[in-house]
């Protein structure tokens, strides 16, 4: 790579030039393309404007979980430590993964034995690109966003991610 400073032939990845010492750390960063790109690498996962999550306990029985799932007409509920720290998330998958058809009594189980424990997480700040790529890195449809504390503040969905790009480059924007 080439120093932009004395023009320097540089192997790449270099921090710095082996010339004049000049840093490289810019050179090596890809700039976007078109405004598809530019969004996903400059826009913060914040302008999704995320829901307030629903959150439960990990001891929270099972079909009361599904019941307030259900009845707020949400795929996913976050899993809260008693500190109110981000420990898990209960989705649809984990319903059918875990439980359908598995003969298993939903009011003996509690949320702690479905769901996932440890997600992925992001924060709002963090670039739009980060969360489509953890989504579809892991294979998930919901990204629980955190506070510095690991307290969660707001979710996004795949669906959400979908929707503000469409309505974002509807007109070639």
């Amino acid at each position: 790579m080439k120093c932009p400073g004395c023009g320097c032939d540089n192997l790449p990845g270099a921090d710095s030039c082996e010339n004049c010492g000049g840093s490289l750390s810019q050179v090596d960063v890809p700039q976007p393309a078109d405004a598809v790109e530019r969004s996903l690498m400059e826009e913060p996962i914040a302008c999704l404007q995320p829901l307030r999550p629903l959150t439960v306990e990990p001891h929270t029985h099972l079909d009361e979980a599904i019941r307030f799932m259900r009845d707020h007409g949400v795929g996913c509920v976050l899993v809260t430590d008693a500190a109110g720290k981000l420990s898990g998330i209960l989705t649809e998958r984990d319903l059918l993964l875990k439980v359908a058809g598995k003969g298993r009594e939903l009011a003996r189980l509690q949320v702690a034995d479905c769901m996932t424990a440890a997600p992925e997480w992001s924060k709002p700040g963090y670039p739009l690109g980060y969360a489509l790529q953890r989504m579809i890195v892991s294979d998930i449809r919901y990204l629980p966003l955190v506070d510095d504390a690991g307290r969660p503040v707001g979710i996004v969905s795949s669906r959400d991610v979908i929707a503000y790009m469409a309505n974002r480059f509807r007109d070639g924007r």
